[in-house]
């Protein structure tokens, strides 16, 4: 079955801390945290319509600056959330440059602040010359967006500072039987994500979308009777993001929580249990206290990152007490589009 979510980490476990997650079908992408951006193509990062930063040290947020030049001459809104205080962290960045000849600039950027059960956020613009644009404030129960193929849910941990962490699940999986579209007489084509589209977005049966056939030719069916015949529906993929969480009774059970029955948890394994005094004063988890964590949450697989460069060639013992504690497969997320590596634990 297809994949939806494509995560991998631009800086592998060992760098900066950011998730990328390539999105099949919905021609963009997400991101999680922006640590040191510059081995990520720029035309990936023009695929970037949002962006959740668990908290603004700066292997977490350096990146920003990047994005923002990057983003002065795309039409598409970017949408950047982080926790309480970041709209003036964002809004920090923003008043250091010089924004005179920007007013024809098709920018927009909003920034987010998760602030207890309150989201507040500012809009800045190209039009308005990047001056901060109070937006109203919305409700938050948890949920943070909403999209056709996906929801992104956060909740916030202690780090000595409030640090975001994250879930993204997928609506609905919805897989093509490729015989049955063969026997059809159907040929793959861009059509198939115009139809998974109309069916996440619940449209009516009757509603046509134009297939290509075998013999070349293009016809009008309707959405209803092709989606019983090649797709398959079942729950979606869950992926959870978790880094720069003290171990504290408070933040585990939260985060047991927000990763409960995750198809991967990325979490992360910053120091070995061996200096877990260390681990504590820096309110970092140790590896095994990240096995442990995803055991508890249930989750099918673990992908520990964020390692402390004190133990730079030491990064498989990392893995190996992570497997250890979990009892399951453990992955090292590759750094680009590519199959991970998985470890036995």
């Amino acid at each position: 079955m297809r994949t939806v979510f494509h995560p991998f980490l631009p800086n592998g476990p060992a760098g900066d801390p950011e998730l990328w997650i390539d999105l099949l079908d919905e021609g963009h992408s997400l991101l999680f945290d922006l640590g040191d951006l510059r081995g990520v193509p720029n035309r990936k990062l023009l695929r970037v319509d949002r962006v959740v930063v668990t908290h603004t040290h700066m292997d977490h947020f350096v990146g920003f600056d990047q994005l923002l030049r990057l983003a002065l001459g795309r039409e598409r809104e970017l949408v950047v959330t982080g926790p309480p205080g970041f709209v003036d962290r964002v809004r920090g960045k923003i008043e250091a440059y010089t924004w005179n000849v920007i007013g024809t600039y098709p920018i927009r950027i909003v920034a987010e602040a998760v602030e207890g059960d309150t989201v507040r956020s500012v809009a800045f613009s190209g039009a308005g010359l990047m001056r901060p644009e109070p937006r109203p404030d919305r409700p938050f129960a948890g949920t943070l967006h909403t999209h056709r193929a996906y929801t992104i849910r956060v909740d916030t941990f202690d780090h000595g500072v409030p640090v975001l962490g994250v879930a993204l699940t997928e609506t609905e999986r919805l897989a093509v039987d490729k015989d049955r579209l063969l026997r059809m007489g159907l040929k793959p084509g861009p059509w198939l994500s115009e139809l998974k589209a109309r069916v996440r977005r619940r449209e009516p049966d009757e509603v046509e979308v134009v297939v290509e056939t075998a013999d070349g030719d293009t016809s009008p069916r309707r959405c209803g009777e092709l989606a019983r015949e090649i797709l398959s529906r079942t729950p979606g993929q869950k992926i959870a993001y978790l880094t720069d969480l003290g171990c504290t009774d408070s933040n585990l059970s939260r985060a047991v929580e927000l990763a409960r029955n995750a198809d991967l948890l990325i979490c992360e394994a910053a120091f070995l249990h061996e200096d877990e005094a260390l681990a504590r004063e820096r309110h970092h988890l140790t590896a095994r206290q990240a096995g442990e964590l995803a055991r508890a949450a249930g989750v099918r697989r673990l992908a520990p990152f964020h390692f402390s460069p004190r133990y730079g060639g030491r990064e498989r013992e990392l893995f190996d007490e992570a497997a250890e504690a979990f009892g399951g497969p453990v992955l090292e997320l590759p750094a680009g589009p590519a199959h991970p590596e998985e470890r036995a634990p």
